[in-house]
Formats: structure tokens, sequence, C-alpha cells
């Protein structure tokens, strides 16, 4: 009997020092396991990141730059083992510091690192390009993991109880921003993310204190100076990046093209006549004729906003591309210049200045848009567009507030409602500042996905926990 004792525990010591690495062993697995059945993925953006094109920030074409110079003609299978170790290593500690912070069980982190799976598995298996992000040469394969990293240490700046780790883990948040904003512009939302959740730390840490409206604000002062001071590194950097590789100490070309798109969508051929600028004002008759030569823009679209949403992300690029850039290229290369970075510089002010007269009166039709893209944004960061799953998307944002709400009624753990009021937050950033200049296409939305549903998962938890809370001590003086 001491044999089968003796041996039991010897058993359950070897479990024991084996489970903490099953979890970061089957998400190794899974990633790696990915990448040697589909192999390295090479899209149409992919050219730009490798040849450093201007277009793009200065992070990830470093990253495969560092990978060309170390492993040679080898550099792609190093890519695929580096980005995906590094999403699987960043679902492990976010299920890990939740699973600690919240006391969660091995089959909850389990849960919560299943979620960190979904996004990958949704592209893959849902979106258009049927891609596996972090097998791609795409600056995605490093946004997705640096952003849960991100959101793991927004979390902890509001979760962590003592100062010193609540000071580390804000610093280490800041720094992650500032690595994700020179992975894509899109990430400058991460910053200012960032600057929003320590400033409502900041403001309900000093409520509970009971200190008044003046002692917040160097705190508050201190919060926005380094949110500033991340933004001007950012774009030192960027501009040294291609002062170095494009030789011009500019920032990246091409957003107020990318911006006109949308705005171009939404004009009529008579908002020309507020373009000040004759040269600009005949851009913009040459382009807005080709939208409706081909019945790409909001006249086509029907009625509905989904409808709208759906015509215009079905003709973003194409306006983008062939009414747009090439209108541009064709008239620089024959009178002006065929230096490809001039070019872009040229077509970047004249765009400009097509805005500033068009846009006043289109305005209140690309608000429409926008609302109606953002929506679409918003669907695709927690499911897929589909008539019964946007409505079932929209409950779900709907009954947000109600277990909120819940969990508080029931003397519930308020870092729940902590984490996913940061983790709503993040989706709704996301959603609005993609649909101000391109399509939410769904490899644009997943970031919130894996942090907004693990917040709803505990928000669930919660009430469950608090109802057994309750109902226990009835049962317990009924058997009495």
């Amino acid at each position: 009997m001491e044999a089968v004792i003796r041996k039991n525990r010897k058993a359950t010591k070897r479990i024991k020092a084996v489970r903490p690495w099953l979890l970061p062993g089957l998400l190794l697995a899974v990633f790696w396991g990915m990448f040697a059945v589909y192999g390295p993925g090479i899209y149409n953006d992919s050219d730009q990141y490798i040849k450093m094109h201007i277009h793009r920030e200065p992070l990830y074409p470093l990253f495969l730059a560092a990978l060309r110079g170390i492993f040679g003609e080898g550099w792609l299978t190093a890519m695929g083992i580096l980005q995906n170790g590094l999403a699987a290593v960043s679902i492990w500690v976010f299920a890990r510091y939740m699973a600690g912070r919240f006391r969660l069980n091995w089959l909850e982190e389990g849960i919560l690192a299943l979620l960190g799976l979904m996004p990958h598995m949704m592209t893959m298996f849902f979106s258009s390009l049927h891609l596996f992000l972090t097998n791609s040469v795409m600056s995605e394969a490093l946004c997705l993991p640096l952003f849960l990293l991100f959101m793991t240490a927004c979390f902890g700046m509001c979760l962590e109880e003592e100062r010193k780790k609540r000071r580390e883990m804000t610093g280490l948040a800041l720094a992650l921003a500032f690595l994700l904003s020179l992975t894509r512009s899109q990430m400058l939302l991460a910053v200012l993310l960032w600057t929003a959740v320590l400033g409502g730390r900041i403001l309900l840490e000093k409520k509970e204190k009971g200190q008044g409206a003046g002692a917040r604000l160097p705190a508050l002062l201190a919060a926005l100076t380094a949110a500033l001071l991340v933004f001007a590194l950012r774009t030192l950097s960027v501009r040294t990046y291609n002062l170095v590789f494009n030789g011009r100490f500019i920032n990246n070309t091409y957003g107020a093209v990318n911006t006109l798109t949308n705005i171009l969508y939404a004009a009529d051929r008579f908002h020309g006549e507020r373009i000040s600028d004759p040269e600009a004002r005949e851009f913009f008759y040459l382009m807005y004729d080709l939208t409706e030569e081909r019945q790409a823009n909001y006249k086509y679209a029907g009625k509905g906003w989904t409808r709208r949403a759906e015509h215009l992300e079905q003709w973003h690029d194409t306006i983008k591309y062939e009414m747009i850039e090439d209108v541009f290229y064709q008239a620089y290369d024959k009178t002006v210049t065929t230096d490809y970075i001039e070019q872009n510089l040229m077509a970047d002010e004249t765009a400009a200045r097509i805005i500033a007269g068009i846009l006043p009166g289109c305005f209140l039709r690309w608000l429409g848009n926008y609302l109606a893209v953002a929506a679409y944004g918003l669907i695709r960061s927690i499911a897929v567009v589909h008539p019964l799953l946007n409505q079932a998307a929209a409950l779900i944002y709907l009954s947000v507030p109600l277990l909120a709400w819940l969990v508080r009624r029931r003397g519930g753990e308020r870092g729940i409602i902590v984490v996913m009021a940061i983790a709503l937050l993040a989706v709704l950033a996301n959603a609005a500042a993609v649909s101000v200049t391109i399509m939410c296409l769904s490899r644009y939305m997943i970031y919130g996905f894996t942090t907004f549903y693990a917040g709803y998962f505990l928000l669930l938890r919660e009430i469950r926990k608090s109802y057994w809370r309750r109902r226990a001590p009835s049962e317990k003086g009924g058997r009495s």
C-alpha cells in the first residue's frame, strides 16, 4: 500500500513539473505545425516590406533585413520560426498573467489560450485571403503578438496592487506601444490607448484617496508629456530610417492619398468648384470621372448601411490604385519627374488640397459611409460578417454593460470590469482609426478579438461565481 502511495506521489510530482510547460509547448506545436504544413506566405504587400518601401513603417522591414543578413537564403524559414514562436509566447504570457491575477484553473487558462489562437484561425479559414498571419511576410505577423503583449501590460497597469509593479507595467506598455507604432501607422492608437488607460487609472486612484483635481493634474500632465515624447520619437525614428534607406528625411508617404480615397467616393463632381488650386481641381475631375465611368462611387451603392459598406469595400482599392495613384503617376511621369519618392510627396500635397476643397461639401455623406464601414469593423473585431452573425455581434456588444452591472451589483471583482472596459476601448479605437483611411478587413480588425472575449468570459465566470456564493449559505442553512 505504501509503495502504491509513493508511486502516486511521484506521478503527481511529475505532472506538476510538466504542467507549467504543457500550454506553451502545445501553442508552439500548433504555430510551428501550421508553418511546417503551409510554409511562408508572400502576398501583394510583401515586396514593399522586403524592399523597405517609402510607404512602410520601419520596424518590420528592419526585422526582415536582419533575418536576410543573418540567415541568407534561409531567412524565410527563420522568419516563420520566429514569428510563430513570438505569437505562441504572447498568447502564453497573456493566459498565464490573467490566470494568476484572477486565480483561474488550468481549464480556464486553456480557454484564454484558445481565444488567443482564434484570430489566427479566423484569418486562415474565414477571411478572403485565407492566410495564416504569422507565416506571412506582412507586418501583422509582428503586430498581432506585440499588441496582445501590450494589452496584457495595460491590464497590469490597472490590476497590479504594488506601486512598483504598476510602474513596471506602465513602462512596458509604453515601450510596446512605441514598437507597435513603428510596425503599423494604425497602431499609433496604442499610444493613445496607453494615455487613456493611464489617465483613467490616475483619476480613479486619486479619487479613491480623496484627493482633489489639483492633486491629479501633475500626474496627468506627466502621462500626456510621455505620450507626446513617444510621438516625437516615433516621427524622428521614421524620418531617420527613411533618410538611411531612401535618402529622404521624411515621414512615410501617401497618408493624404489614402485619406482621399473614401472622401472621393463620397463626393459629387460639382464639389470640385470648391478647390481653389487649378491643378488640384483638374486632378479631382479626372479622378471623379473615372469613378463615375465605372460606377465606383456612392451613387451606385444601393440603400442600407450594409450595402454602402460592402460597395465601398469592393471599390476601395480600385479607387486608390487605379483612379488616384495612376492619375498622379501618369501626369507626373509626363510633365514633372519620374522620381518615385518625389512623385509620392507631390501626390500627398495635391491630395491634401483636394481634400480641403471637397470635404466640407460631402462631409455628411462621408461621415455616413465612415460609420457604416466602422460598424463592419466592429463586427469583424469579434465575428465574421454575415446577416445572422451581425445581429449576434450587436447583441454581444449590448450585453457588455449589463454583465458589468451584474458583476458590480453582486460584489464581484472590479478588476474584471476594468479588463472588459480596456478591451472594449481597444476595439472601438481600432475600428474608429482604420475606418478613416481604409476598409475594415479582418486582418486589420482582429487585434482586439482575444482580449474582448477574454473580458467577456471573465464577466460570465464572475457572475456564475457570485451566484454560487449567494446560493451556498442558503443550501447550508437548509441542510442544517
